[in-house]
């Protein structure tokens, strides 16, 4: 019994430690997404201001 007690307790601990990667992982990838889209952002509006004077020529 105690032994089947300590193997799910390290179950348990090995599931929380992988929840815990998981949310790390998440909020890494959902900054690295928002950077991304900052660029993008700025790379258009670079690439807007760019054309205007080509347009009114």
């Amino acid at each position: 019994m105690a032994q089947d007690q300590e193997m799910w307790d390290k179950l348990f601990h090995e599931l929380a430690c992988i929840k815990s990667e998981l949310k790390a992982f998440k909020l890494e990838t959902r900054a690295e997404l928002y950077q991304i889209k900052d660029e993008l952002k700025e790379w258009q509006q670079q690439n807007g201001q760019q054309r205007l004077p080509k347009k009114g020529e």
